[in-house]
């Protein structure tokens, strides 16, 4: 992960997608839940974070982790989707724990009832919730390290005031307060660079002009600071100022990140960072 990014003041506002282009999105969501809980219903397999990441999570590439509560999904799948549009590779962070309390239901009903019970057993209802959670923070955490920019969608959902300590900011949700946390301390790596030999020769020369053309019971968790934050109508408009290319998929995602470094610019990245090319 290069850098991790906080959005604030996020509110709801007029979207170029239809509640059908989520509603498709979401239905990638399912695919992800579904292979995942194959994964751990299998009684044969291991409950092993590695190879739960290589069965259930096999892409590799990872532009932008969008961290998000409950309640921002559909928020966080619309600018998802924008990230999409001009070549990045976003991953919404609810395709895992989206499904957590059901997965782990059905996980409990299949191995936590000895025979002859009719309840669940305490000792064994405790392993599964504790491995499980475990192995899906896990997940997201090589997810997170895998991306190169984290973004959190802090909203009034996911950020509550606390009642009893004035002005502190902290958090609903343990799944946020794990992935600011893991984003706060991540080694950093340096931003995501591209082979131009995979693409064609004038794939290659579109690019070139183009870099020089583009325009329940709650709990609280004390939120963990990003390093950078950017308002919400400044992200969107940087979001929406990206020109459409007319390449290919490589051109498409080369020119996303080169757009992401005007982004990171924006936010004052020392020059310095930026200076290696996104491309060779």
């Amino acid at each position: 992960m290069f850098l991790d990014l906080k959005i604030e003041n996020v509110v709801e506002s007029v979207s170029e997608w239809s509640d059908f282009d989520v509603a498709s999105y979401k239905a990638k969501k399912d695919n992800i839940a579904i292979r995942l809980e194959e994964y751990l219903l299998n009684g044969n397999n291991l409950l092993d974070a590695e190879k739960i990441q290589q069965s259930v999570f096999p892409e590799t590439e990872i532009d932008v982790f969008i961290s998000h509560s409950h309640n921002d999904e559909d928020q966080a799948i619309r600018i998802a989707l924008s990230l999409e549009e001009i070549g990045l590779k976003p991953f919404v962070d609810s395709c895992v724990w989206g499904y957590a309390d059901e997965l782990l239901k059905k996980i409990d009903n299949k191995f936590c009832i000895p025979p002859g019970w009719e309840n669940y057993s305490y000792a064994l209802r405790n392993r599964t919730t504790t491995n499980v959670h475990l192995i899906l923070n896990a997940a997201l955490q090589q997810m997170i390290h895998r991306s190169e920019l984290f973004v959190f969608l802090g909203t009034e959902s996911s950020i509550k005031i606390d009642e009893y300590m004035s002005d502190t900011e902290r958090l609903s949700s343990p799944w946020i307060f794990s992935e600011l946390m893991f984003a706060q301390n991540v080694k950093r790596t340096e931003r995501k660079h591209l082979d131009k030999y995979g693409m064609g020769m004038e794939d290659y020369r579109i690019l070139e002009k183009a870099a020089f053309d583009s325009k329940h019971v709650e709990f609280r968790y004390l939120l963990p600071q990003s390093t950078y934050s950017l308002d919400y109508e400044q992200f969107m408009k940087w979001l929406s100022s990206y020109s459409l290319s007319d390449g290919s998929d490589s051109i498409t995602r080369i020119s996303g990140l080169q757009h992401v470094d005007k982004l990171y610019a924006e936010l004052g990245v020392d020059a310095k960072l930026l200076e290696a090319p996104r491309f060779s």
